[in-house]
């Protein structure tokens, strides 16, 4: 049995040996890691970088990598409005249907300006139903696995009318009025119930900490004692399916802007040849990228992976036609894509899975390519806005990584950047992570692989320094 023991010593010594840093207490089989300079000959360091493993938000790298080469970063997503009906004397007749395209950035301003546009095309009274076109989609992949996760808004199953991320948003205020809540959109089959008390103590870091908010069958049910600090705070909150809330959330715009009508919902495609009364693009791609890669919004994420694939659908179908775009793409800049499972293209999946090398190479070519600053441009910054907020501050805009998280698992890929140019890629991935230890674990590494970067003499050639 000893010569056991003495192999396993000898295996785990090798093991040891064989980590090309420091991990700062993380375990060498849960590391999958690799550093490159852009354009460097060689990695600086690597670590398991082969090996297929759950990337968490961090495949958003990829999903906008592939959004900007095959959409173009000026890419704008379209809403109409369209009826087959008469309109006479400011009324129609008829249904009104309701074009989604999967715009992930709609919110209700987005909507309100529609609004505005079908009365100004003369529209009063809607008499009919509201007809909600999905067509653009023929089917939405899953997030398997997040059952205990719903009504909440990361897990929010997008659509093609995916309207203010699906959430309603509560401001609390607490004046000489006393205290008092306003939600928006103020949703006609969710009045608020609402029973506060008021107090001059206590701070207010999260309203949440001093009120409850509760969906019930017919209303939304907030209770508590708010503290005069909490004047002016916000919470927000998933009430019902995407469908529902953007009908919803339509009936209330319209009423608001004067327009009349009850406005049944119904589901539907609309009629060849029926004519658009108003219609809107949103922001285009370059604008719309960093929302989802900094504040890792899985929706909007799961909307741009299911764009790449309507641009080429694949048999008709838009998820395998994301699929097929997206490893078409890899092989044509020679990017190994065997270690790829896509599920939805958000990372918000227990089956997606990418190597540390796929998407170290990934961003090593965008970062050379045409599009490599809108796509560095829309990656959290160290200490700045986003979910790298309160991590490696010290480090300020030379430093952005994506995060990734989820049950067990944290990730990052970015890149750090010299004064002189020289970029870092790096991709750190970690299994089986510890909540609370893991991420002081992966920010102490970075900060030895720029360390290290920094240490790395400089490449001359051709008389160029780089």
């Amino acid at each position: 049995m000893k010569w056991i023991a003495s192999a396993l010593l000898a295996l785990i010594g090798t093991v040891a040996q064989a980590v090309p840093l420091d991990l700062h207490g993380l375990t060498p089989q849960s590391v999958a890691l690799y550093a490159a300079e852009v354009g460097g000959a060689e990695p600086l360091a690597v670590w398991r970088d082969g090996e297929p493993v759950n990337p968490a938000s961090t495949m958003k790298v990829l999903t906008g990598w592939a959004a900007l080469e095959r959409l173009g970063p000026d890419y704008r997503w379209q809403t109409g409005l369209a009826s087959n009906a008469p309109l006479e004397n400011g009324v129609l007749s008829g249904d009104l249907y309701w074009i989604g395209r999967g715009d992930p950035h709609f919110y209700l301003d987005a909507l309100r300006e529609l609004i505005v546009r079908l009365r100004e095309r003369g529209v009063r009274k809607i008499d009919g139903r509201l007809v909600l076109d999905h067509s653009w989609f023929n089917r939405i992949p899953d997030a398997a696995g997040f059952d205990e996760d719903q009504g909440k808004p990361f897990a929010s199953r997008p659509d093609t009318h995916l309207t203010h991320l699906n959430v309603a948003w509560l401001t609390f205020m607490n004046d000489a009025a006393g205290p008092r809540v306003v939600m928006e959109p103020a949703l006609p089959s969710l009045p608020l119930q609402v029973h506060l008390s008021s107090t001059d103590s206590g701070e207010c870091r999260d309203v949440r900490q001093h009120v409850s908010i509760r969906r019930e069958a017919s209303a939304i049910r907030i209770e508590g004692t708010l503290p005069k600090a909490c004047d002016g705070a916000k919470s927000f909150l998933e009430v019902m399916e995407p469908e529902a809330f953007a009908a919803q959330s339509f009936t209330a715009l319209w009423h608001e802007a004067g327009g009349e009508g009850a406005l049944p919902v119904a589901s539907g495609i609309t009629p060849a040849g029926a004519r658009t009364l108003a219609s809107l693009d949103s922001e285009p791609l370059s604008r719309v990228l960093p929302d989802i890669l900094k504040f890792s919004s899985n929706p909007m994420a799961r909307l741009l992976f299911l764009t790449v694939g309507r641009q080429t659908p694949l048999d008709g179908d838009v998820v395998a036609g994301a699929e097929q775009s997206i490893r078409t793409l890899l092989a044509s800049h020679g990017i190994d894509a065997s270690p790829l499972v896509l599920e939805n293209g958000s990372g918000l999946s227990r089956r997606e899975r990418v190597s540390a090398r796929l998407l170290g190479q990934v961003l090593e070519t965008a970062l050379k390519g045409a599009w490599g600053p809108e796509l560095a441009a829309s990656l959290p910054v160290a200490g700045g806005e986003g979910t790298l907020k309160r991590r490696l501050a010290d480090y300020g805009g030379r430093l952005r990584l994506k995060t990734g998280t989820l049950k067990d698992v944290r990730a990052l890929a970015g890149y750090w950047q010299e004064p002189d140019g020289r970029r870092l890629v790096i991709v750190l991935q970690v299994a089986n992570a510890v909540p609370g230890k893991a991420a002081p674990a992966m920010d102490a590494i970075v900060e030895d692989l720029v360390r290290r970067f920094q240490e790395t003499p400089k490449r001359i050639s051709a008389g160029i320094m780089h």
